[in-house]
């Protein structure tokens, strides 16, 4: 897909708004790159809001995307920094469709959690596109953007829990609207006090409207349901559940050889 008429329907298929294709790149085994860049020439100073044409740096960078059919979408952008005639300061442009410090567009970000809603984490992040410690990030991201409102017409509830630092122990509780697929909120932390107190701040009336609760196997989250939620089934998620069937197949295979081998 060469030429003018190849880009432009590039940037239809990209349907970024205010982003145009500039070119292309097919890596085998990688995916397809893609150069973009705004379509306009200027940008507004955050400090006091006059708009600047003129361009002071080029800061380029690769981003991952949605993926295109099987293949993976990267996109090559540049961030410029643009000189406030006013502020005589530089400033770098916004851009609607990545988050500053982020390595994947908002849109990606969006679609991986809905697939974490109704999945887990460790089963999206094995499809190679994002990485668990991209799909974390990309919780917190959002819990930071959630209302910090109570939820309404709440039937049935997950309780999940993600590693905030890799290694370090740190983990939280993430509350899930299974019906709606939506994120209820995630807390700041997965201990039964934290937990309990989110759930006492939503009211008896809530917690009675919930018929059934997907916990891990952990004992504390089922004696917080059990406790708090007298009208709701208490249910184990089917990634831990077939988690402990592979460890229990994979004790009773080694306990096997161990007694062939007498």
């Amino acid at each position: 897909m060469t030429g003018k008429r190849g880009i432009k329907i590039l940037t239809e298929l990209l349907d970024l708004s205010g982003v145009k294709v500039i070119s292309h790149r097919l890596y085998v085994g990688i995916g397809m790159i893609l150069q973009v860049e705004q379509e306009k020439s200027f940008s507004t100073c955050p400090r006091c809001g006059t708009t600047s044409h003129k361009l002071h740096q080029n800061h380029r960078y690769i981003i991952k995307d949605l993926p295109f059919g099987e293949k993976e979408v990267f996109l090559e952008i540049n961030r410029r920094q643009f000189k406030c005639e006013q502020c005589k300061k530089p400033f770098s442009e916004n851009l609607d469709f990545v988050k500053k410090k982020r390595t994947y567009t908002k849109r990606l970000a969006n679609k991986t959690i809905q697939e974490v809603l109704e999945n887990d984490i460790l089963s999206v992040a094995s499809k190679g596109i994002v990485t668990k410690d991209e799909i974390e990030r990309m919780l917190k991201d959002a819990s930071e953007e959630l209302p910090n409102l109570k939820p309404i017409n709440l039937k049935r509830l997950g309780i999940d829990e993600i590693a905030l630092k890799k290694g370090h122990g740190n983990y939280c509780a993430v509350l899930v609207d299974l019906d709606q697929g939506k994120l209820v909120t995630i807390l700041s932390g997965r201990t039964q006090e934290i937990i309990k107190q989110t759930f006492v701040e939503w009211g008896t009336e809530i917690l009675g409207n919930i018929e059934k609760v997907s916990i891990d196997l952990w004992n504390g989250y089922k004696k917080i349901v059990t406790e708090l939620m007298p009208n709701a089934q208490v249910v184990a998620d089917r990634f831990h559940v077939m988690a402990q069937i592979n460890k229990e197949l994979d004790t009773q295979k080694k306990e096997k050889n161990a007694k062939d081998k007498i």
